[in-house]
């Protein structure tokens, strides 16, 4: 009986490889190889966009995975670059390979066991591997010569800056006013919250021409290009910092760090000072050094400056009475809020929880409500996959034509520029369709759990607190109310949400509260703001 060889077909596009070598191409190619040498092909595996420098390529891996199957015998690619241009991964699938009984062939490099075929198989590899590292050393390379001119080495322009003809930096007033407010915001103690709705109030907006969001702030506040001091490549190794001076072209990996290189928008005091206030704020976020338990710690917010209110405990009167408050830290004169009682808010939230969601009736609703929500998802989701599909689909081919070009020595400032534009645009696509995928509903049984959990755990504990915590978005407080903003998800839906609104007079009365505050709240009857 004639034995026919099964064969898997796989082919692979980046934006790195030659315009004849797209999927389609390749796989043309091997069909024809395949008809030649009487193959029955029986499954084709491709991955678009996807260099070979890796193996996190999902139909590559699916791949590997069906050949423990047997169901093919052979995997054909176009040529042992498409397989890997690494030669440790390229060494260890092909092991897996030969583990499963699979063999591996190339369309245009015909090899066999002989020594000679291996010796030439392991210098193509190298080959392959070693025109990967030495593009993207020579695109270092360039872009750190134009960083050693104080040029801008691509990307998009901070704000606060446009490019001259000769791409470097200069200011743009609109734009500076607006980073001055950020820094010094910042500085006075407001969250990204208030600083992002007095931005986008007065109309500015960021260098693409939408409004402020705290990734955007971010990014700006640890901008040292804004004191005058030119930085590329700061994300390198920190043994580089000190060696402002010695700028080697030769080290493609340090950071370049050129005093004056650059116009200036805030002084060096006032960055500096705003680095810190990062850092103390990324040390303390959602703690408070106090012996005091804040089951809320990181979750209140001021609704007037929009600054996280933190935990404060002070004895007072004669008889030393304990008052444990959330508190916002802006001076009065800024910020006029009053603090919350921190007693009466926690043990408002838990009874809350334990009606409004951890009860068997209640969660049941709560997953009713999700489903729902996952079946809308759910019908536009092809609509919006097939859009970004087809914006990553425009990025890569606009990739290859400028890999094409630098292949052929033609490298420019802005083909640099426009290059880490549309790398940049190709992770932000690439994360969006990898972390897009249809919904599965939920079933009861799926998150009952919760509610054993709810009474089981030990209150006044961390473990209580993140549990707690994972059903709050966020709780704005102001003058006479506050907003609870629950996050009934279920883990499962983000930014699912219901904002429940209390009287602060209302929240002192159930606790039977003799407090002045309480006083004042009852008998001004103000209207909430």
């Amino acid at each position: 009986m004639l034995n026919i060889p099964r064969v898997a077909l796989y082919a692979r596009f980046s934006s790195d490889n030659q315009r004849s070598e797209s999927n389609d191409a390749q796989i043309r190619a091997m069909n024809q190889f395949c008809k030649q040498q009487h193959w029955q092909i029986v499954s084709t595996y491709t991955d678009e966009a996807r260099s070979a420098t890796t193996d996190n390529r999902p139909q590559f891996q699916q791949m590997i995975a069906d050949s423990g199957k047997g169901v093919f015998d052979i995997v054909l690619i176009h040529k042992l670059n498409r397989f890997s241009r690494d030669r440790y991964d390229s060494a260890i699938y092909k092991k897996r390979l030969k583990k499963n009984h699979v063999r591996l062939c190339s369309v245009l490099e015909r090899m066999d066991d002989s020594p000679e075929s291996i010796m030439m198989e392991s210098v193509l590899e190298g080959m392959a591997e070693y025109y990967s590292k030495n593009l993207g050393r020579e695109v270092m390379k360039g872009m750190n010569e134009t960083a050693l001119q104080c040029k801008h080495t691509g990307g998009c322009t901070p704000l606060g800056f446009d490019l001259d003809e000769n791409r470097k930096l200069v200011i743009n007033l609109h734009e500076a006013e607006a980073v001055k407010l950020i820094f010094e915001m910042y500085a006075d103690g407001y969250g990204y919250s208030k600083i992002i709705d007095v931005l986008n109030s007065r109309g500015y907006k960021t260098k693409k021409g939408q409004d402020f969001g705290k990734n955007s702030l971010y990014e700006i506040l640890g901008n040292e290009k804004y004191t005058g001091t030119y930085v590329f490549n700061r994300a390198s190794s920190k043994a580089c910092d000190g060696k402002r001076n010695n700028h080697s072209s030769k080290d493609c990996s340090r950071t370049i760090r050129i005093e004056n290189g650059c116009p200036q928008i805030i002084s060096k005091e006032l960055f500096e000072k705003v680095q810190r206030l990062r850092e103390a704020n990324r040390q303390n976020a959602g703690r408070y050094h106090s012996k005091e338990f804040y089951l809320l710690s990181g979750k209140v917010v001021c609704g007037i400056c929009g600054m996280k209110m933190q935990g404060d405990l002070r004895f007072s009167g004669r008889n030393k009475n304990r008052l444990a408050t959330y508190r916002c830290n802006i001076r009065r004169t800024i910020c006029a809020n009053k603090e919350l009682n921190k007693d009466y808010l926690d043990a408002y939230l838990v009874t809350l929880l334990g009606k409004r969601l951890l009860n068997p009736v209640s969660l049941k609703k709560a997953v009713t409500a999700v489903n729902r929500h996952i079946r809308q998802f759910n019908r536009s989701y092809e609509k919006n996959h097939d859009s970004l599909q087809r914006q990553y689909q425009e990025v890569q081919e606009n990739l290859k034509n400028i890999t094409n070009a630098i292949e052929k020595g033609i490298i420019t400032d802005s083909l640099i520029e426009r290059t880490e534009q549309l790398e940049n645009e190709r992770v932000e696509v690439e994360v969006k369709l990898d972390s897009m995928q249809l919904l599965s509903e939920i079933r009861y049984s799926d998150v009952s759990y919760m509610i054993t959990e709810w009474k089981s755990l030990e209150r006044n504990t961390e473990s209580f607190r993140s549990f707690v915590q994972q059903f709050i978005k966020e709780i704005r407080a102001f003058p006479h109310k506050f907003e609870i903003v629950l996050d009934v998800g279920l883990g499962v839906v983000d930014d699912f949400t219901e904002t429940i609104s209390v009287q602060r007079s209302d929240l002192y009365a159930q606790f039977q509260s003799k407090t002045r505050e309480e006083s004042l709240c009852l008998r001004s009857g103000k209207s909430d703001i």
